[in-house]
């Protein structure tokens, strides 16, 4: 049996078609392009997907409904009221981001018994902890390197607005090298920061890294980590098994 799962984000959606839990085949994209959209459910459609469960950090998407009524594939969102294998210990689980709950549920299943810490970084930066115990507490949420840039520009009056680099230093010697170095030089310390406090209060800690930094986080963390793009789509898939029939 075959199941579609969707993580509908704030810049991007992406999906997945598993056979059980064999990941048959993953993309993504741009949460504002329709046609993205439907290109990428229609080469997903062709596996023959005969449910599908959507993970959503905003509101459900009509296009993406549409497509799935006329599909035939029936569907259903993760609610908070959803079971799910760890055991949810934050305070405000209504307000809790089902891609924040889903990372936690691939991770626990990554990594069994282990203290497991995930960074996801993207539009914001995540940080989502599950205990040896399965059970999961919460994390932190700063905002992401675009973020970052963006609000340099529109909160100041003569800041322009800037993209990543893939050239970077610490010492910017003009305007565009310093804004280059202060976000993403800023972003890579608080992260490396907030890390070493998880590894030095949690023996045997495992790092899982996802997200769209996936890459710049694989290059300058010094430390052993798991990069896994599709983690979200992963516990989703894991969720969906476990629901009944």
């Amino acid at each position: 049996m075959v199941n579609l799962v969707l993580d509908i984000g704030n810049t991007a959606v992406k999906a997945a078609c598993f056979d059980g839990r064999k990941l048959i085949k993953a993309g993504r994209a741009l949460r504002n392009s329709e046609s993205e959209i439907e290109d990428l459910l229609v080469k997903l459609q062709l596996h023959l997907p005969s449910k599908a469960f959507i993970g959503n950090v905003t509101h459900g998407e009509a296009a993406i409904e549409q497509f799935l009524d006329k599909s035939r594939i029936p569907y259903a969102y993760f609610k908070p009221e959803v079971a799910t294998s760890v055991i949810n210990r934050y305070e405000t689980p209504e307000t809790l981001g089902r891609d924040r709950l889903a990372n936690a549920e691939a991770a626990a299943h990554m990594f069994p018994g282990t203290p497991v810490v995930i960074i996801d970084a993207g539009t914001c930066i995540k940080f989502d902890f599950v205990t040896a115990e399965n059970e999961y507490f919460g994390g932190s949420i700063s905002p992401g390197i675009d973020m970052r840039f963006k609000a340099l520009h529109e909160y100041t009056a003569r800041l322009p607005l800037l993209g990543r680099s893939e050239t970077y230093f610490l010492i910017g010697k003009n305007t565009t090298e310093a804004i280059q170095s202060g976000v993403i030089n800023g972003a890579l310390a608080e992260i490396k920061g907030i890390l070493e406090q998880y590894q030095m209060t949690h023996k045997d800690l495992r790092v899982i890294i996802t997200g769209g930094d996936i890459t710049l986080l694989e290059r300058n963390l010094k430390t052993t980590v798991y990069a896994e793009p599709w983690l979200t789509l992963k516990g989703l898939n894991e969720i969906c098994l476990h629901q009944p029939a």
